[in-house]
């Protein structure tokens, strides 16, 4: 499977133990994940449900050929690998966003304003299911061309697909997932230059495989990359195992040299709006030219479009300020400035983003037999004010999330019961919880268990008399935002009775002690991570919550429940949409791990003189070739 979802890196410096993400805003980690094959066969990836074209606007009001614009990405990020195949450093929007401009995926899963797949910008038809959803058919659409001329055909799916296996064979990806990709494909069959089959182990729910196991498909151009050395004639090495593994090497070592990316004619083929012109490699800054043959959707109304990132956000602020940056951010500490940008020409707009967060319990370890307890985990949650820390902790910028998906506007991936809070803030009722299940106040007003024992009153297995209800909650220090949220948890729990000890961590040395658990034991009874987010989006479109708290997971502390893996399974299996939601209403219900407020992606600032780029995408992925300049500008 090549999902969207995260990782810790591992103690002994070997990698993270399954997916591959960093930070996005802050040190913000995100979760695209890059799942691989291990097998010499097949690799596949993700689609989605919702299907929302993008349409040519009329060039009335624009000015074309000449402009260029400008667009900033989020401070510490980088554009650094052009290889559409990643590491597991460079498995990022901000290196995966600008690739799929010049290498489009089967299926786009960037659908400004909307979750799911953008059937408008997709190079495949609409995914056809049959033998009761255990054969997938995959329709190229005609006429799409590279900027060399030739067609995209199967053969550069199955080029990807060569080439996926040897990623994973050279172990130059992270993420494999047994039971995903490849492992859920019998066998892919190609029924000509247009079309190709594939044959599932078993039944599938469509909208589940669409969303999360067919978008990660990116057709490679085999007529220009299928060698192995930079002099060698164009063949079909990849076809054999030995020969992939040498093509995937020679195309990796080439991504590797930043210094030759605007001159290196590898990644002048393209079949995407965007080609790249130059590149500096000391600051990253990268400029990209119009495909003046590119024969899909959504033609570029501008010349190019460049991108530019900073090491501070008072650096952005300044180049959006000067005119350097058209696009950029207003820093959640620089909102006090907004009347005085709008009215100087800027429109401001707050990024809802479709993700999720969440902090992890730790199912292993010394507090165990406390956070096992559900009625515990509920009075929990009923401490988390979510209202109260998107208000004053994030000024307005966020929005409520109770469970893997977050409560966002229009969304039919989202389950109804997940647009409103199950546990919402009520010291009393956390208090109530936990009296009736046998806890009184004891030394320093900390609850201790009173009744022991596994009866319905009582506090439950593991927990002996005498017991106090004291946690240990380990947290990433960097945030103001979310230190103050912590800190508010801990203040209400006290009046609740549970006692929470802080314990706050850089986010380096997070990953080397919360990072190995599971298996553990976990040293944490709650680890949070202030800026890391669980990113939906190209992928993973579909958030059914396998990756997290799925048999095995590894980001949701050693959570397994046989009930949610049932549901979970239902959702990647049975049609529809029920299933998802019965899937993520549970998981809410369950308090899986404690939800937290979302904070938006970013706030967008942009010279009102840029047109077309509203509404903003919810994956936080930017589509520059709607963009164009009104006149005059």
């Amino acid at each position: 499977m090549l999902g969207s979802a995260l990782s810790k890196h591992s103690v002994d410096g070997q990698g993270p133990k399954r997916f591959g993400y960093r930070a996005m805003r802050r040190g913000r980690r995100t979760l695209f994940g890059i799942v691989t094959v291990l097998g010499a066969s097949l690799l596949l990836v993700a689609c989605s449900t919702t299907v929302a074209p993008m349409s040519d606007r009329s060039s009335t009001s624009r000015s074309v050929s000449q402009d260029v614009a400008s667009y900033s990405l989020l401070v510490g990020d980088t554009y650094s690998w052009i290889f559409p195949l990643y590491n597991q450093a460079n498995a990022e929007p901000w290196d995966i966003n600008p690739d799929a401009g010049m290498w489009r995926p089967l299926y786009y899963a960037a659908t400004p304003g909307r979750t799911g797949i953008s059937e408008d910008l997709s190079i495949a038809e609409p995914p056809i299911y049959s033998d009761g959803d255990t054969t997938v058919t995959v329709r190229l659409k005609r006429g799409w061309v590279w900027s060399d001329g030739a067609p995209v055909t199967t053969s550069d799916v199955r080029f990807y697909f060569e080439l996926e296996a040897a990623g994973a064979r050279l172990k130059l990806f992270s993420g494999y997932v047994p039971g995903l990709l490849p492992d859920d494909v019998k066998s892919v069959t190609y029924q000509g230059p247009y079309q190709f089959t594939m044959h599932l182990i078993h039944r599938y729910n469509p909208a589940w495989f669409s969303g999360n196991q067919l978008t990660w498909i990116v057709p490679l151009p085999r007529q220009v990359w299928d060698k192995t050395c930079s002099t060698c004639s164009i063949g079909h090495d990849a076809s054999s195992v030995a020969g992939a593994d040498k093509v995937y090497k020679f195309l990796y070592a080439a991504s590797s040299q930043l210094s030759t990316y605007s001159t290196n004619p590898l990644w002048k083929t393209v079949d995407g709006p965007w080609v790249m012109k130059s590149f500096d490699p000391a600051t990253y800054h990268v400029v990209f030219s119009a495909n003046r043959h590119y024969s899909g959707p959504g033609r570029p109304h501008l010349a190019g479009y460049s991108i530019y990132s900073f090491s501070s956000e008072t650096a952005e602020l300044d180049a959006v300020r000067s005119g350097t940056v058209d696009f950029g951010y207003l820093p959640f500490s620089d909102t006090g400035e907004s009347s005085y940008l709008k009215s100087h020409g800027f429109t401001i707009t707050p990024w809802k983003d479709f993700y999720n967060e969440a902090m992890e319990f730790g199912y292993t370890g010394p507090w165990k037999a406390l956070v096992d307890q559900l009625y515990i985990r509920q009075a929990l949650q009923h401490l988390v004010d979510e209202p109260l820390y998107i208000q004053r902790t994030l000024d307005g910028f966020g929005v409520p999330d109770y469970g893997v998906a977050p409560d966002y506007p229009g969304s039919d991936l989202v389950a109804p019961a997940l647009r409103h809070d199950p546990y919402p803030f009520d010291v009393a009722a956390a208090r109530n919880l936990l009296r009736s299940h046998g806890w009184t106040p004891g030394r320093h007003a900390i609850d201790e268990c009173e009744r022991p024992g596994t009866g319905p009153t009582e506090c439950g297995a593991g927990i002996p008399r005498g017991k106090q209800l004291s946690l240990l909650f380990m947290y990433s220090v960097g945030s103001s935002s979310f230190t103050a949220q912590v800190e508010a948890f801990q203040s209400a729990a006290a009046e609740a009775g549970v006692g929470i000890s802080l314990d706050g961590q850089t986010v380096n040395s997070m990953f080397s002690i919360a990072g190995v658990c599971p298996p553990g034991p976990c040293k944490y009874a709650i680890a949070g991570y202030g800026d890391f987010l669980w990113d939906f989006g190209q992928g993973q479109t579909i958030p059914s919550g396998g990756e997290q708290f799925g048999s095995g997971n590894y980001w949701a502390g050693g959570y397994d429940s046989a009930t949610a893996n049932r549901l979970i399974a239902a959702a990647h299996t049975s049609p529809g949409l029920g299933s998802l939601y019965a899937d993520e209403t549970y998981l809410s219900k369950d308090v899986a791990s404690l939800w937290w407020p979302l904070y938006d992606y970013d706030i967008a600032l942009v010279t009102n003189r840029l047109k077309g780029w509203a509404p903003l995408n919810p994956y936080g992925n930017y589509h520059p070739s709607s963009w164009y300049f009104t006149k005059g500008s």
